[in-house]
């Protein structure tokens, strides 16, 4: 089983980024960012009926927004106060990698008078709120450092790293990348145009402890091909 997040930039102006990830990539659950809906995304012929299998909301006039898609299994959408389109929510059930209903949210952190880690912050005491006792995944575009590295040149902020530790305490979830891939360098998952030589490590992957011995790899697909299609790169886990 292999989910994905994946900030496809703008809409994703080529439309091929959801094929890529469902059909190239095997991708069973996929957390996308800066998308249009899916049935500007997904060929009719391929996909007949995807009602049940995404949940999408635009983030104010930009056309474009967050969005959640499930393979198999149905998608039932979930409202997350105040941020309607820079976090998407979904209850995935009758999924074949499943056994019980779990709830997947996809995050695009805005920004707050200058800051990313307090709009982080209070979308995650609002998930918190959705989501009650359920367990949760949580993929998205954070912009800011999601892994931790102490051999970085760029030290990670304080508030930063304390978002990191609200996502295990408070959440009891993994970083599947850093879990995969222990003592690494950070891998760049943004190529901001300002900058593109700096890495930034901001799309992350965040599941239950619980699937921490499911877990088989964690990567960020890079390459001319992805870097055609978007400034952010898709971070791809897979479980057994």
């Amino acid at each position: 089983m292999k989910i994905a997040t994946y900030n496809i930039l703008k809409g994703g102006s080529q439309r091929s980024h959801w094929i890529k990830m469902i059909e190239d990539c095997g991708v069973d659950l996929l957390m996308l960012q800066e998308s249009y809906p899916h049935d500007e995304h997904l060929p009719p012929l391929l996909y007949p009926d995807t009602r049940n299998k995404s949940a999408w909301a635009m983030v104010e006039q930009n056309g474009w927004g967050s969005a959640v898609f499930s393979k198999t299994g149905s998608v039932k959408p979930l409202n997350v106060p105040g941020y309607s389109g820079w976090v998407v929510g979904a209850e995935i059930s009758g999924a074949s990698w499943q056994t019980d209903p779990i709830l997947a949210f996809s995050i695009h952190a805005p920004v707050f008078k200058g800051s990313y880690s307090k709009p982080v912050n209070m979308i995650l005491d609002e998930i918190k709120k959705v989501a009650g006792n359920h367990e949760v995944v949580i993929g998205g575009d954070f912009n800011l450092t999601v892994s931790h590295w102490p051999g970085s040149e760029r030290p990670v902020s304080k508030q930063d790293l304390a978002i990191q530790a609200k996502l295990s305490d408070e959440f009891g979830l993994l970083n599947c990348w850093q879990t995969a891939n222990p003592d690494q360098p950070l891998q760049q998952t943004l190529r901001w145009t300002g900058d593109r030589t700096i890495p930034y490590h901001c799309d992350g992957l965040f599941v239950p402890k619980t699937w921490k011995d499911r877990l088989q790899s964690c990567v960020v697909l890079s390459g001319d091909e992805w870097n055609r299609l978007s400034d952010h790169n898709p971070v791809v886990a897979c479980f057994s």
